[in-house]
C-alpha cells in the first residue's frame, strides 16, 4: 500500500499561484497551518474566498501578500478585535481589491 499523505509544504506546493482558495470565515477552524506554509513558499496573486465572512485567514494572508483579492462579506477578529489591522491597510491603500459576497 502506497502512502498517500503529503506533508503541509507537499500540499501548498499544489496551489498554484492565482488560485482561488476557500475557507469558513470565523475564527474558529481556521486552516492556519496550511496559510502558514502557503505564505512560506511564497504563493502570490491568491483570490481568498470567505465563506461567510473573514477573520484571522484572510488577515494573515493579506499580511503575508499572498493573497491578491479578498472575496467575503466582512473581515474581523472579534471578538478580540473589531478591526483586521492587515486587511485595513491593504483596502485603505489600494493593495488588494475586496469582493462583496453578501
Amino acid at each position: 500500500m502506497t502512502n498517500r499523505q503529503l506533508t503541509l509544504e507537499q500540499a501548498a506546493a499544489l496551489v498554484p499561484d492565482g488560485a482561488q482558495v476557500v475557507m469558513s470565515g470565523g475564527m474558529t477552524a481556521a486552516p492556519m497551518a496550511m496559510l502558514r506554509a502557503l505564505a512560506k513558499r511564497r504563493a502570490k496573486g491568491l483570490r481568498a474566498v470567505g465563506v461567510v465572512g473573514g477573520a484571522i485567514n484572510m488577515d494573515f494572508l493579506v499580511g503575508a501578500r499572498v493573497a491578491a483579492s479578498i472575496d467575503t462579506c466582512s473581515v474581523s477578529l472579534n471578538p478580540f478585535h473589531r478591526d483586521a489591522p492587515n486587511f485595513v491597510r491593504a483596502i485603505q491603500t489600494g493593495r488588494i481589491r475586496m469582493f462583496d459576497n453578501t
